[in-house]
């Protein structure tokens, strides 16, 4: 969203917006109340959504933070934990570029770099699952586009 802003603003520089051009704000603005209702709904039970991703991705694998002798899992919480709420942010603002570019890219790197795909795979196959639970079927279906460039840039 506010990338389009960005873009709107500079394309219409000395003259009115198309209806064309208006279009994803109207869109937007449709969908508002619940965009706001998902994201609180995500902030306020953060801890249970983090709790049942460890528990679920545990049940998965018992090892799966696990490196050697080492236990990432706190690491591999923290970095979850902040990854979905930069994802509940970009839903809010339908800004997916926003959140690639900020944050994804380069997680990603970050992810390859310490060989934590299989953690990060599981995180993001499972958490769509987890956040259903919390969020009604619209808001769980405006959260999917984020959720989904996470699997795709993190495994």
């Amino acid at each position: 969203m506010l990338s389009q802003l960005k873009s709107l603003s500079l394309e219409t520089d000395g003259r009115y917006a198309t209806d064309a051009e208006l279009a994803f704000l109207k869109s937007y603005l449709q969908s508002a109340h619940q965009r706001i209702s998902a994201y609180e709904k995500i902030r306020d039970a953060e801890d249970a959504i983090m709790e049942q991703a460890d528990a679920k991705l545990m049940d998965i694998d018992p090892q799966v933070f696990q490196k050697g002798s080492k236990d990432y899992k706190e690491t591999c919480h923290r970095d979850r934990k902040n990854t979905l709420r930069y994802a509940a942010t970009a839903m809010l603002a339908n800004d997916l570029d926003r959140l690639r570019d900020g944050l994804l890219l380069w997680q990603r790197t970050i992810v390859h770099a310490v060989k934590d795909e299989h953690a990060s795979t599981l995180t993001w196959q499972e958490m769509p699952e987890i956040l259903r639970a919390h969020l009604t079927l619209e808001e769980a279906d405006l959260m999917m586009p984020a959720l989904h460039l996470n699997q795709a840039l993190l495994n």
